[in-house]
C-alpha cells in the first residue's frame, strides 16, 4: 500500500520533536525557534492535506459562480475568456467531492476481502485462473509505490519510470481516465 502522506509527515514531525529537538545547544535560540515553526507548520500540513482536494474544488465552484455574477452585471464580458474559463472549469469540477476517509476505508476494506478470497484459494485450477490477474495487478501497484517515493533516490532505475502523473491521469491508469 501507498503510504500515507499523513503518517509520513507525522513520523518526520515526531523525529524532529523526539531526536532533533533535544540535541540542540542551550544557546540555540533561533534554531530552536525555527524548528518550533517547522513542527506547527507539518502539524498544520498534516490537518490540510486530507481536504486539500475539497478546497481546489470548492474554489473551482465559487469561482466559477463568481464569474457567471459579473458576466450577469456585466455582460459584454459573455463570450470572452471569462466564460471560456468558466466552461474549462465546470467540464473539470466534480460536483460533488468524495469524502476522503470513507473512501480510504471502503478501499481497506476492498482490500482486506480480495485476502480473504485469494487465502481461501487452493484449487490448482482455480490457482491457475487467479495467478495472472494477481501478478498484473501486483506488478501495478508496485509500480505506483516506486513512482510514490522515487524522490527518495532508492529505486534502482527511476529513468525507466513513468511520471507519476502518467501512471495515475492516463486512460490505462486504473481503468480510467
Amino acid at each position: 500500500m501507498v503510504p500515507n502522506t499523513v503518517l509520513r509527515l507525522a513520523a518526520v514531525q515526531k523525529s524532529l520533536e523526539d531526536i532533533i529537538r533535544p540535541v540542540l545547544p542551550e544557546t540555540a535560540d533561533f534554531a530552536k525557534e525555527q524548528l518550533g515553526l517547522i513542527i506547527k507548520s507539518i502539524a498544520l500540513v498534516r490537518q490540510q492535506i486530507p481536504h486539500e482536494y475539497a478546497v481546489h474544488v470548492h474554489d473551482a465552484h465559487a469561482f466559477a459562480e463568481f464569474g457567471r455574477e459579473l458576466i450577469e452585471q456585466l455582460p459584454e464580458t459573455s463570450g470572452t475568456a471569462l466564460t471560456g474559463a468558466i466552461e474549462r472549469v465546470e467540464a473539470i469540477a466534480p460536483t460533488v467531492v468524495p469524502d476522503r476517509l470513507a473512501l480510504e476505508d471502503a478501499v481497506r476494506a476492498l482490500r482486506g476481502a480480495i485476502e480473504k478470497v485469494l487465502e481461501g484459494v487452493s484449487d490448482p485450477e482455480d490457482l491457475a485462473k487467479v495467478g495472472p490477474i494477481v501478478l498484473a495487478q501486483t506488478e501495478r501497484q508496485t509500480l505506483l509505490e516506486r513512482l510514490w517515493v522515487v524522490d527518495t533516490g532508492f529505486d534502482p532505475s527511476p529513468a525507466s519510470l513513468p511520471t507519476i502523473e502518467q501512471a495515475l491521469y492516463s486512460s490505462q491508469a486504473g481503468g480510467q481516465q
